[in-house]
């Protein structure tokens, strides 16, 4: 049963990484030097792209990368965390962002991704459960023969306990198999009026999760990461370029994993952080240390 397990979440992690227990829940901008005809079109009255789009620039948080008893994680400064042998809750200290990454084993009966989804959220308060969008992911082999983990992604909304309405992505693998199920999650959530941001950084924290001894945590090598969503944030790619970032490096960020942040590390104490890149600092030629911004970052090891 261990092995099988195994096997079948590193499957999983490679599947999905191709393609979030509790749930949910930028160098001023004449940066760049500017010709007299641009100054004339402004002049005129013509706006730039970050003045005339819906969503203006913002700046993202650094991640910190924390260590627990069974895994390590990042999340911004002043997010709690709430860990178990079976993954990492976070949440915002307001209590209005959540991002969540588990690992279920042995549940007896039966269960499809969205119905575990529903029945999980209805325990935790959550009403008005609406599926905006749902993607099929390529079956991933179980290590059982003929069995596969079936993986679906979500997009919804619903209101929480609290009352307060919540836009949510979650990506939900289950293995049905001899009279009992498990089952990967990971999601992330934040009011409707807050996604559009939040959605540029937060499904990071969930995919950041690994574990420190995997014979300890429910069986697994790993919790998968999820779904790579591009980075196609108008106001913040406008950030950027305000920071006189190279095209190429802006490509890169759209087209990586980290959605736009690098991994960075202390010289002097060794703790790595996660920084966005609307954070780099032309001035000082690096990124400064959010505990000690007298400190120069470090790029970390590939």
């Amino acid at each position: 049963m261990i092995s099988t397990l195994r096997v079948a979440l590193l499957i999983f992690a490679a599947v999905l990484s191709s393609g979030c227990c509790k749930l949910l829940s930028l160098d001023s901008p004449s940066g760049r030097a500017g010709s007299n005809s641009n100054s004339s079109s402004r002049r005129n009255g013509e706006k730039t792209r970050a003045e005339s789009t819906d969503e203006p620039a913002f700046t993202r948080p650094p991640l910190a990368v924390q260590r627990g008893q069974f895994f390590t994680w990042a999340m911004p400064a002043q997010w709690r965390a709430t860990e178990t042998g079976n993954g990492v809750d976070m949440n915002s200290p307001n209590g209005r962002l959540w991002a969540s990454s588990i690992l279920l084993t042995g549940n007896p009966g039966k269960t499809t991704p969205w119905d575990f989804l529903v029945m999980l959220m209805g325990k935790l308060g959550a009403t008005e459960i609406n599926q905006i969008s749902a993607r099929d992911l390529p079956p991933a082999a179980s290590g059982y023969p003929g069995i596969n983990w079936e993986i679906q992604e979500f997009e919804l909304t619903f209101t929480d306990a609290k009352g307060v309405s919540q836009h949510a992505n979650s990506t939900c693998g289950i293995l049905n198999a001899y009279g009992a199920y498990s089952v990967v999650l990971q999601s992330v959530s934040a009011p409707e009026n807050e996604y559009d941001q939040a959605k540029t950084w937060l499904p990071l924290l969930p995919q950041s999760v690994a574990a420190i001894d995997p014979g300890k945590i429910a069986y697994q090598d790993q919790l998968i990461p999820i779904r790579n969503h591009p980075l196609d944030n108008s106001g913040l790619i406008e950030s950027w370029e305000q920071k006189n970032l190279s095209q190429d490096r802006i490509s890169k960020a759209q087209r990586e994993g980290m959605m736009g942040y690098e991994r960075m590390v202390s010289p002097t104490t060794g703790r790595h952080y996660n920084m966005p890149l609307e954070t780099y600092d032309g001035t000082v030629g690096g990124y400064r240390n959010p505990d000690h911004p007298d400190e120069i970052l470090s790029p970390t090891q590939p």
